[in-house]
Order: C-alpha cells, then sequence, then structure tokens
C-alpha cells in the first residue's frame, strides 16, 4: 500500500519479543518490587550487589537515555545468585531492549512522507493559548497524522475513543473539518465539554455583535475621509491602522468565557479583527472574521434572514433562500464535534451509539487500561473502522489474563497478552511492574517525574505499621498525604488516621527516630527507583509489541506499525500504535 514505507515482518517480531522476555524474566524481581516494602523486605540488600553510589553514577554518566548499542551483554555478566552485579552491563542491556533501540518503530514524519501529507491551508489554531504545553505538542502532531489517515482511507468521520475533556476531538474539527464523535465514560468530562462549546458560541455571538460595530464605525469613517469608491478606499488604506472606538471589545472579565480560555490573548484577537476589516468588502460587513475558521461550523446559530425581509421575498427567492439555508445546514453537518457519554467495550454496537455511522477512523489519545487494546479490537471487529490511531497509557490499569489463574475468571477480554504468540507463553507482569513501566525515563533524565522524597515516607511508615501496628500487607494506599504534609511526623499521623490506626500510640519523638534510623539508606531507594526507570522502556516495549503482534496476526490488514509520535520529555507515553485496513 505504502511503496515508501517499510513493514516490520513477523517473525521479526517474534524474534524481538523472544530476547525481550529472556531479559525481562531475569530483571522482573527488580521491576516487580514494590518499594512500599523497600525497607521490611530489605530489597537493596537481597537484589543489588554493588553500592548506591555505583548505580547513580551510571546513570548520570550515560544521562538515562538511550545511546548507541552495540552487542548486547549476556545476562550472565549482569546478574549472578539473583543478584544485580554489572550496573555498567545492565545499562546497556536496558537500552539495547528498548523501542528506540530495537528498529521497530517508525518516525512520524516517515509516516507522514508515505502518506504525501501536504500542509492543509487552513488557519492554525493556536492551541497552546487554551492548552497546557504538553497537551498541545500532542494534540498538534497527532491530528496531523490522523487527518492524513483519513484523506488515505478516504473517511470523514473520526471516533475519538476516551476522548476526555475533547481537546483532540475539538482540533481534528475545527482545523481539518472532520466530523468526530468523542466518547468518554465520564459524564463529568462529556459535560465540561458540552459547556466549553457553549462559552465558546456565547463569546463569538458576542465578539461578532462588537465586530459589526467596528464594521459600520470604519465604514462611516472611510465616508467621510475617501473620495475614492468604496472598493478603491478598501484597497489603498490596507495598511492603514484603522482607529475604533475604545469600548468595542469587550473586556475579558466581563465576558462569560470559561477559565481554560482565560490564558487568550484578546489583544491578538483584537488586531486580527483589524486586519480582517481592512480588506472586508462592504458585502461582506456583516460576515464573519476568520476567527470562525477556527471554530467548529455550528458553533454560532445565525439568523441568516429576518421574518420581515422573508416576507417581502418572491416565490422564486423564498425557493432559492431555502435551497442555501439547506446548503448551510449541510456544510455544519460535515463540521461539526459532538461529545458522547458511553463506555465502549468490543460487544459495544457503535450504531446504536452513533446514528449516523459511516467509514470512520478510530483514534485515541492516552487511552486508560484495557481502553487502548479494546480500541485495537473494535477496528479489527468492525467493518466501518478503516483505520485506527491509538496511543495507550496508565499500564499499571490493564487486566492481565495469566496473573491471577487461581482465581475465578469473570472476563471475557484481558488487556494483556492481546497476540496468540504471547498467550502461548502465558506470560504476565504483575501489578508492581506495570507500574513500573509507567516512570518517564526521559523526564527522569532530565531531573524531572520521580517523587523519591514521597516514596521514602511511605516505605519508612510501613516500617511503623508492621513494628507498631502489625501490618504485613503493603497493598493499602495513604492517597496524596505527603503533598498536604509539612514534615514527616504530620505525615505519619495523617496517614495513621486515614489507615484506621489510633497515631496516640506514637509520640513525636518516636517518630522521627524511625526517620533518622532510615535516612542515611535514602539513597539506596534512589538508586533502587533509577533501577526501575531504565526497566520501564523494555516493559513498555512487550505490552506494545504484543498490540502489534495481534495486528499481524489479522488477515485483512495493509500496514501496521508502532509510531514514535510525540517527544518523550514533554509526552513520555510517545508511540502510536497505527493501522490501515486493505482497500
Amino acid at each position: 500500500m505504502f511503496p515508501s514505507l517499510c513493514e516490520v515482518s513477523t517473525d521479526q517480531l517474534k524474534e524481538a519479543v523472544k530476547k525481550l522476555l529472556q531479559f525481562l524474566h531475569e530483571t522482573l524481581q527488580i521491576s516487580g518490587a514494590h518499594t512500599v516494602d523497600f525497607y521490611t523486605q530489605d530489597i537493596w540488600k537481597k537484589l543489588v550487589a554493588v553500592s548506591p553510589e555505583t548505580v547513580l553514577s551510571a546513570f548520570s554518566k550515560h544521562n538515562g537515555t538511550s545511546h548507541h548499542i552495540g552487542k548486547v551483554p549476556e545476562l550472565s555478566s549482569i546478574f549472578s545468585n539473583q543478584q544485580l552485579v554489572n550496573i555498567e552491563a545492565f545499562v546497556e542491556a536496558s537500552h539495547s531492549h528498548s523501542l528506540v533501540n530495537m528498529g521497530i518503530c517508525t518516525s512520524v514524519d516517515e509516516l507522514l512522507e508515505a502518506l504525501a501529507v501536504h500542509k492543509a491551508g487552513s488557519p492554525d489554531l493556536k492551541t497552546d493559548q487554551f492548552m497546557n504545553d504538553k497537551k498541545s505538542h500532542e494534540v498538534l502532531i497527532m491530528s496531523q497524522l490522523v487527518q492524513s489517515i483519513a484523506n488515505i482511507c478516504g473517511v470523514k468521520q473520526v471516533i475519538d475513543l476516551g476522548a476526555g475533556k475533547g481537546y483532540l476531538s475539538s482540533y481534528l474539527s475545527m482545523k481539518y473539518n472532520l466530523k468526530v464523535y468523542g466518547i468518554d465514560s465520564s459524564d463529568t468530562n462529556t459535560d465540561g465539554a458540552n459547556r466549553r462549546n457553549q462559552k465558546l458560541k456565547k463569546y463569538w455571538k458576542t465578539y461578532k455583535t462588537d465586530a459589526r460595530e467596528v464594521s459600520k464605525a470604519q465604514e462611516s469613517d472611510q465616508n467621510k475621509d475617501c473620495l475614492l469608491p468604496n472598493y478603491s478606499c478598501q484597497e489603498v488604506n490596507t495598511d492603514r491602522e484603522i482607529p475604533k472606538p475604545k469600548s468595542c471589545f469587550p473586556k475579558l472579565e466581563e465576558s462569560s468565557i470559561s477559565n481554560d480560555l482565560k490564558s487568550i490573548n484578546v489583544s491578538e484577537w483584537k488586531r486580527d479583527q483589524e486586519n480582517y476589516q481592512r480588506t472586508l468588502q462592504p458585502a461582506d460587513s456583516d460576515r464573519s472574521s476568520p476567527f470562525l475558521d477556527i471554530l467548529p461550523a455550528d458553533a454560532v446559530e445565525e439568523q441568516t434572514f429576518s421574518k420581515s425581509v422573508h416576507k417581502s421575498l418572491s416565490e422564486q427567492e423564498k425557493e432559492q433562500r431555502k435551497m442555501e439555508n439547506i446548503s448551510i445546514k449541510e456544510q455544519r453537518g460535515s463540521r461539526v464535534y459532538l461529545p458522547l457519554t458511553c463506555k465502549i467495550t468490543v460487544e459495544t454496537e457503535l450504531s446504536e451509539i452513533i446514528e449516523d455511522l459511516e467509514e470512520s477512523i478510530m483514534v485515541g489519545l492516552h487511552t486508560c487500561g484495557d481502553l487502548a487494546p479494546n480500541t485495537l479490537r473494535i477496528f479489527t471487529a468492525k467493518p466501518e473502522i478503516k483505520a485506527v490511531c491509538s496511543v495507550g497509557c496508565c499500564y499499571h490499569l490493564l487486566s492481565e489474563e495469566f496473573e491471577s489463574p487461581e482465581e475465578e475468571i469473570t472476563v471475557t477480554t484481558w488487556g494483556f497478552p492481546m497476540s496468540i504468540h504471547l498467550k502461548e507463553s502465558s506470560w504476565f507482569f504483575g501489578r508492581n511492574a506495570r507500574m513500573s513501566a509507567c516512570l518517564a525515563l526521559e523526564r527522569v533524565a532530565v531531573g524531572q517525574g520521580l517523587a523519591t522524597e514521597s516514596l521514602f515516607y511511605r516505605a519508612v511508615l510501613q516500617v511503623i505499621l508492621k513494628d507498631c501496628f502489625s501490618v504485613t500487607q503493603s497493598d493499602k494506599r495513604v492517597g496524596k498525604i505527603f503533598s498536604k504534609s509539612g514534615n514527616f511526623t504530620e505525615y505519619v499521623r495523617k496517614s495513621l488516621k486515614k489507615l484506621g490506626h489510633d497515631d496516640s500510640e506514637l509520640s513525636d519523638m518516636e517518630i522521627m527516630e524511625y526517620f533518622e534510623k532510615y535516612k542515611p539508606r535514602k539513597n539506596e531507594m534512589e538508586a533502587f527507583n533509577m533501577l526501575k526507570v531504565l526497566l520501564a522502556p523494555c516493559i513498555e516495549a512487550l505490552i506494545l509489541l504484543d498490540r502489534l503482534l495481534y495486528l499481524k496476526e489479522q488477515n485483512n490488514l495493509a500496514w501496521s506499525g508502532l509510531v514514535k509520535l510525540f517527544d518523550p520529555v514533554k509526552s513520555p507515553r510517545c508511540y502510536a500504535v497505527v493501522s490501515m485496513k486493505k482497500v
């Protein structure tokens, strides 16, 4: 389908998975260790035979990030008697088993080039004015890819699963004129998306009314100051600054705009409106500014013709106006974002929630847990879905088929594994290892993303729970108490109360004795977490290779691949699973 685009074969994938499984099997004791038990089970001494300083130095030396890989070290040179003995070899091996060094992935630039993408002519929407940097980065890149896939597949409808607040859905609709259904299981997210749409409409009506006043004032000034015909006057004055009343534009605090939009630069909007008015023809003076090009076509309910005018029209004119209105409605219908609330599973009949379901592309930007693999299953099962672009996240929420085989099975579809190939091995990670997969290597390498202090507090708290309250289980969660505590003593007391224990049994001095006892060993925890960070891309790699293998096992797909979409520092879950069906 795409001669210029290389595709990884099934045999290549299976070979990569084989090597990756061997490495993960040896390192699972590290990635699967719970930091809550770090001191109660003396994990460092049990699993690591080098000093914390050696580990931290190796991480700093390689800057935590992947580099050129030579020959992959043998596992026997890394571990001895189930202990890590060679940190340099461990770093080399972990890097070699990450997606970036496997030669499996396709870059987004390669894919866009293969899809023959041409820059769209519609104006760019400055997403950083109402999205944070991370979301703006993700939406701009993914929307371009989705639009190019939609073009190559000849579809105009997009189904966005796990749409959340609707940032991607809105942009696809506004920028690329696609009809988007944003589906989310949370009423809160869907209601929020609807409220933002309503507030945009309300603000736009106010803005448009003021724009008309500017237009009338401008026309009046031109009639007074210029003897040339109106059209000539417009042309010769395109570079002249147009004076306008100070009160023409509403103050931001006076308009009913949501908090999401308060960062929009109103002065830029004013300048855009001025530039537009300089080139405005008299016949167009009552039309909207270019700002409408970045709003959905139905964002403003316009009453095109007044009743008094309509009464004086001939039957022929009425029919003509009627056809014009129908045309406007059809144009609006092709450019709309519709948020829906629904929990999507493999069994979901899309036609029951989308009345005008047609050939579509299914997308998901950071779909949590099982929703990402279910997105792929829906794609392969539904003939209407011609392509998929899925970026998953929250690996710790994945259900694993072989994690607890002794328990009664009530789940019919599992998040992992998906492929027949991995099902045959009965492989599973366990929740702690999946939690490790959520760590962000590139962010940690630049000093972001690892809350060592809160992890240290929690591990010492577990020692207190074991010694003073005979608690041996570490599955109890204290939540965000760390961020609400001024010191360790306050943290312990709040945590004990939340867990149902009497904190009056401990004095402040006794609590601080535990803190001082383990403080010298804090660097052990920091170093151990660095080991888990290094393993995170390897665990993620197996999860994503399993999804790609699942697609390779289908027989109706034209192309499937893993695409590195985002800058991993800005957006750690940066890989998309992309697939297109045969025509």
